[in-house]
């Protein structure tokens, strides 16, 4: 082996440089070894750098400026007026007594209870894990956020150096996100109690959603099966047609748009059956559960004296009456009717706009149990 080739072999590779790149200094390589083990990482890493600094980027960042906080505007403002309102639900749901609460539940049990099925299963796992102090962490990262906002909106409006425009408005995309990032762990009281509380509410949304994957495991198992069963007669039924559509070229797309397209109407099939047995189920639940606190509630205001003891036994015992099972029963009735006939999806004017954050929470674990 000839000494060329020896020295070739006992020296270090060196690095190529990327295509465009220009040739680094000692102190820039020095920089990059410290940002990252990998040059090829430390090269993007200082790439992404370069490229915040180029002013076609500042331009596009001046450009969607305007639009970026005006939609942040308009979200804060719509969902600060649903956090203002389920907030002051709950604040009257709190204060209200025992028969009143069974009451309530029973109601939303009777006619919501197969359009959030995976919902009120969540809130159920959420209670058993310590419900109480999980909203208490929920209550002090709404806080901390709040504050970091208040923050920013005063941060927005101020004008140091007098000249008649606010500070942010002469900061580029870098120096903008530093600012904000500084104001907001500035403004954040006890960083060490935020992250307990995040990862704390962060193990119980594992955990509740492993909860409601194991509950509604079945259902995702029925779904599979049944398109892995009808999935030929399918095949069979619409490739001529989508190969037809789609062309040779890309006929190899044609078994994946059938199985996918099969498997998503599957899932909505099976999921509205699931939610039909849901509301059937919820329906008599809280029926009886409405029945009784409503015999409750008029026998405490003296409305039963009148009754015969063989409809409501004085003082009140579910066993022996009749005027609870009738009362439950007629409204469980009425809510699974409306339920189905609304086919889980539809939800009259105006709850439909009341209760779409809620319509989106449920659409969102549905996936998560589904899918993920």
């Amino acid at each position: 082996m000839s000494e060329d080739i020896k020295t070739t072999m006992a020296s270090p590779p060196t690095a190529v440089p990327l295509l465009g790149s220009k040739p680094r200094s000692l102190e820039e390589s020095k920089q990059l070894k410290t940002i990252a083990r990998d040059p090829r990482v430390a090269e993007f890493i200082q790439k992404s750098s370069d490229a915040l600094k180029s002013e076609n980027l500042q331009q596009i960042y001046e450009r969607m400026k305007p639009v970026f906080f005006g939609v942040l505007a308009v979200l804060r403002i719509v969902f600060g007026c649903y956090l203002k309102m389920y907030r002051a639900v709950y604040a009257v749901y709190a204060k209200l007594p025992a028969d009143e609460i069974q009451l309530v539940l029973g109601f939303i049990l009777c006619f919501f209870g197969g359009f959030y099925v995976t919902l009120i299963a969540a809130v159920e796992a959420f209670r058993t894990m310590g419900g109480q102090s999980l909203y208490d962490d929920l209550e002090y990262v709404a806080l901390q956020i709040k504050l970091v906002i208040d923050a920013n909106d005063e941060d927005q409006k101020m004008d140091a150096d007098k000249d008649g425009r606010a500070d942010v408005d002469d900061l580029n995309a870098t120096e903008m996100f530093k600012r904000k990032a500084i104001m907001a762990m500035a403004n954040i009281e006890e960083p060490k109690r935020l992250q307990c509380a995040v990862g704390s509410l962060w193990a119980a949304c594992i955990s509740v959603l492993a909860t409601l994957k194991l509950e509604f495991a079945q259902t995702a198992a029925y779904a599979l099966a049944i398109s892995d069963l009808v999935h030929f007669p399918v095949t069979r039924l619409c490739s001529p047609l989508l190969t037809l559509a789609l062309g040779p070229d890309l006929v190899r797309w044609v078994d994946v748009i059938i199985d996918s397209a099969l498997k998503g109407v599957v899932i909505l099939l099976v999921w509205f059956f699931a939610k039909i047995r849901a509301a059937f189920y919820s329906g008599m639940r809280g029926g009886k559960m409405f029945g009784a606190a409503t015999v409750r509630i008029l026998q405490k205001r003296g409305l039963t004296d009148s009754l015969p003891d063989s409809i409501v036994a004085k003082p009140f015992d579910p066993e022996k009456s009749y005027l609870d099972e009738v009362i439950g029963y007629s409204l469980a009735a009425v809510g699974f009717y409306f339920q189905v006939t609304s086919f889980f999806l539809f939800l009259p004017f105006p709850l439909d706009w009341i209760l779409w954050p809620v319509t989106l929470l449920e659409q969102f674990l549905e996936i998560q149990v589904t899918w993920a």
